[in-house]
């Protein structure tokens, strides 16, 4: 398990479980100051954490920017849940790419929110030299 490089992502406390082309997992434990008004987990937490697993399995194989996002929720998340997020490619072209990201309510616990994401993607630049 490791912290992930982008600092938003450290400072909300992610850690990234697993980083690959075909799945890439992120979790995020909801603490207090994760929380809305109504004491629940607010959006913008679960969204960041479904982005960030999103992120990171879309750069995997090329340089690729966000073009499209969209975001389902389904249920709230309480302080002290551990929310895990799963992406997988739905459909991965030379230009255009696809990925699924369910958010879920522990490792296999039900589903909290469905995320669905589409980049830009284009050859990695070499910046070894």
């Amino acid at each position: 398990m490791t912290r992930p490089d982008a600092p938003y992502a450290r400072a909300l406390g992610m850690t990234v479980l697993e980083a690959g082309p075909e799945r890439t997992r992120v979790a995020l434990t909801v603490d207090g100051a994760g929380l809305n008004m109504h004491g629940t987990s607010h959006g913008s937490l679960i969204f960041s954490l479904a982005d960030e697993a999103f992120a990171i399995i879309s750069n995997q194989t090329a340089q690729a920017v966000a073009v499209d996002t969209h975001l389902s929720f389904f249920r709230a998340a309480r302080e002290g849940d551990q929310l895990m997020a799963t992406a997988t490619p739905e459909r991965v072209g030379r230009t255009l790419a696809t990925y699924r990201v369910e958010i879920r309510n522990g490792e296999d616990g039900e589903m909290v929110a469905l995320f669905t994401g589409t980049v830009s993607r284009r050859e990695k630049v070499d910046q070894s030299g």
